[in-house]
């Protein structure tokens, strides 16, 4: 039996299902355990095998209690699924790995940078990877920079598009209302934007990077997309393993591929990201790499997926009873 537990597992229903799905094929036994500050709200939870409430990620008492979990349940592996709860278990990692409990987790370095849009602007630029220009917001109001606009302005540690704001001119900047030490400013980039989910093994090696395009997108998450073969992004991918120490399973970074085929990447996210079903029913098999290291496999490699496969998404439910029965 391998027993996974999903951390902030809110509506994660199709990530859930793609590891029962590679359990199946793998004739592996799996029981899933979901967290969530109130399950009976979340569907993940309710599709689960378990279900625990847990306080908020960055709250004093949210490490104790999953460690309980994972001591009832025997927990051998913990998916992350939200960007503020990553350096968390980073810095805790080696309580869980006491109990014999494996986070799914690149190293607490790179977690630093892909959580920090500033720090991943930098760090790609240094290395020849093309990221959209980047202001810092008092220096433009200053007048330091001119002739910028419009410019996307966004949290230096968002997600899910919160806070991201177009904005047309320095007379609109001056009236924004935002902690200006904690957002920048980008050039607004053309093109068509794609997300990029790659697996890189215990040895930091790019293993597949399967790309998508971003068709319709709803409070930051794919809804509509496609896969594309896209070597700039490949390229990059690999790049990755070069550039950044400790990366290890699934990965996605967000990038504009302009129409002379140039790419830009503007965002790195150290997890499974929303798009990833996409991958994994076009042949991005991440999730049976993952349980095929749990079961002591060597895990069947490849990069053979399938081009031009689309994901529609749609509005599904789950019904409950007050009470989350």
């Amino acid at each position: 039996m391998i027993r996974l537990l999903f951390s902030s597992a809110g509506r994660r229903v199709e990530l859930i299902n793609c590891y029962r799905n590679a359990a199946k094929l793998l004739n592996a036994e799996i029981e899933i355990i979901s967290i969530d500050m109130d399950p009976s709200w979340s569907p993940a939870c309710h599709i689960s095998d378990h279900a625990c409430q847990v306080p908020r990620c960055t709250d004093a008492g949210f490490i104790p209690e999953v460690l309980r979990i994972c001591a009832l349940h025997k927990v051998d592996l913990i998916i992350p699924t939200i960007d503020t709860e990553l350096l968390v278990y980073a810095d805790n990692r080696a309580r869980f790995a006491d109990l014999g409990t494996q986070i799914l987790l690149s190293s607490r370095a790179f977690i630093e940078v892909a959580r920090d849009k500033r720090a991943t602007a930098s760090k790609l630029a240094q290395y020849g990877i093309r990221t959209p220009e980047t202001w810092d917001f008092r220096s433009v109001l200053s007048g330091e920079s001119k002739d910028i606009f419009p410019v996307i302005v966004k949290p230096v540690d968002g997600s899910c598009s919160a806070g991201i704001a177009i904005v047309k001119d320095l007379a609109q900047l001056r009236q924004m209302d935002v902690d200006m030490d904690r957002h920048i400013l980008q050039r607004v980039c053309g093109g068509r934007e794609y997300t990029i989910n790659s697996f890189y093994d215990h040895a930091g090696k790019c293993r597949a990077c399967v790309p998508h395009y971003r068709r319709f997108v709803r409070d930051g998450e794919v809804c509509f997309g496609e896969t594309v073969r896209i070597e700039a992004f490949r390229e990059i991918s690999d790049r990755f393993s070069e550039i950044f120490e400790g990366i290890w399973g699934c990965v996605c970074f967000q990038g504009f591929q302009e129409d002379n085929g140039e790419v830009t990447v503007f965002e790195i996210n150290a997890r499974f990201g929303g798009g990833y079903p996409l991958c994994d029913v076009s042949g991005g098999t991440f999730a049976r790499w993952v349980l095929q290291d749990l079961k002591g496999e060597v895990p069947d490699y490849h990069d053979n997926w399938n081009e031009g496969v689309r994901m529609l998404r749609y509005d599904a439910a789950v019904f409950t009873k007050a009470g989350g029965q």
